[in-house]
């Protein structure tokens, strides 16, 4: 008798409650990655399973890394989850070559911006990397070879290059050969008007920043051209009147910064017959008040 009590409380405890399909939408509802690996995977050997089958988690690291703190990591049977990654500043200051972070194969996002992480490292992501779709790369002083070789990334749609120090021809090489990106980054680079002109011939863009990239009014005309921009950022240029006049006829932009450009009271006219504007970013606009009080 005591036997088959014993035998009935194991089965009964073998019972999944749910199916894969409802603990997966449970886990679904919650938008902490975090959480679900240190609460959720904990609930029962289904819903570790369930996770490690089928989630795909965006974790966000904030704390600095150590190498006992990567070797934990590595062991994560949660690796192959990851999909989107980004890193807080200057997380790696005591660590060599975070190559950790290729290990992660089935990234697609990664976020490493102004972490210093220096050129080995990023040749290293790179090569190794041709998977990802999205990838900041801002703020880490990369040197132009290290830059150029972004272009062997055929799959990445969203790239973050901006405040490299990338000098003209690499800027010029990325840009003719990542046709495919639809939102790019390459502001805090001088990439001048010829730059821009460049730019230009990138089909695929809706979102564009070009913020404090020494572009002019001629530069600002060959923006003005991209039709298929929503999202504009070409702040802290010297576009002036001219070029807000250029910019105020890309009637398709929800969303513009034209902010340090000294466009001036007539300049700011033209800007405002965009009607269909949602987000508007203007500032040291070249305008003088005077107070005659």
């Amino acid at each position: 008798m005591e036997k088959a009590k014993k035998k009935k409380l194991v089965s009964l405890q073998r019972e999944e409650i749910f199916s894969d399909d409802i603990c997966f939408e449970i886990i679904s509802m919650i938008d902490n990655s975090w959480f679900i690996l240190n609460n959720c995977s904990l609930i029962s050997k289904q819903f570790f399973n369930v996770i490690k089958e089928r989630s795909k988690l965006f974790i966000k690291f904030k704390k600095k890394f150590t190498e006992k703190r990567i070797k934990l990591f590595m062991k994560s049977q949660f690796m192959n989850s990851i999909v989107n990654v980004k890193f807080s500043k200057r997380l790696f200051d005591s660590i060599e070559k975070p190559t950790f972070i290729t290990e992660m194969k089935q990234l697609t996002s990664l976020d490493i911006s102004n972490n210093r992480i220096g050129y080995v490292t990023a040749e290293s992501i790179i090569s190794e990397m041709k998977q990802l779709t999205s990838f900041n790369i801002s703020g880490n002083s990369i040197d132009d070879e290290t830059a150029k070789s972004i272009t062997e990334m055929k799959q990445l749609t969203s790239l973050d290059i901006s405040n490299n120090g990338i000098g003209d021809e690499t800027a010029e090489s990325i840009i003719s050969e990542m046709k495919q990106l639809t939102s790019f980054n390459i502001g805090g680079n001088i990439i001048g008007d010829e730059g821009a002109k460049s730019i230009s011939e990138m089909k695929q863009l809706t979102s564009l920043s070009v913020n404090n990239s020494g572009i002019g009014v001629a530069g600002a005309k060959f923006i003005s051209e991209m039709k298929q921009l929503t999202l504009l950022d070409i702040g802290e240029n010297s576009s002036g009147v001219a070029g807000a006049k250029f910019i105020s006829e890309m009637k398709q932009l929800t969303s513009l910064n034209i902010g340090g450009n000294s466009v001036g009271v007539e300049g700011i006219k033209y800007i405002s017959e965009m009607k269909q504007l949602t987000s508007l970013t203007i500032y040291n606009s070249g305008i003088i008040e005077i107070n005659t009080t």
